[in-house]
């Protein structure tokens, strides 16, 4: 159904359309869930030039695209590039949404999960470590859920 969604998005409403690039991302997912990773990462990679045409590098919308491609590499254990694409992310999240938004504290998450995978536990430990003081800084130690979500 993705699919015929999808079509007929592009059909009605072109390439670079938001709804359709919605269409394409959510068939992109639907077919990593599904470890179809190749096909997945080829629409991913698409979302993420057509984005970036019609938006620009540092428009928020950038940085689901720019993370769902480095999950699908991921996937495929392609660490490094993944690694790479997760560290874009982290920097236009910090720049565009500020070091303290929840989406720049879970690419810090994600890259630190990365960057586990391969290894590299003493940058794992300083990045998790900097997501704890900004949550506390956020929060506050006082905060019922901090525990829960550290």
């Amino acid at each position: 159904m993705q699919r015929e969604v999808l079509g007929v998005r592009r059909h009605i409403l072109g390439a670079e359309h938001p709804s359709m690039l919605t269409a394409m991302h959510n068939l992109a997912s639907s077919l990593s869930n599904q470890g179809q990773y190749k096909e997945a990462e080829a629409m991913q990679r698409e979302v993420l030039e057509v984005r970036k045409h019609v938006y620009g590098a540092e428009y928020p919308s950038m940085l689901m695209a720019m993370h769902t491609l480095a999950s699908s590499l991921s996937n495929q254990g392609r660490y490094k590039e993944a690694e790479a694409m997760q560290r874009e992310v982290l920097g236009v999240g910090k720049c565009v949404l500020g070091e303290e938004h929840p989406s720049t504290l879970m690419a810090m998450h994600n890259l630190a999960f990365l960057l586990s995978n391969q290894g590299q536990y003493k940058e794992v430990e300083a990045m998790q470590r900097e997501v704890v003081d900004i949550r506390l800084h956020i929060i506050g130690r006082d905060h019922l859920h901090f525990e829960a979500n550290v």
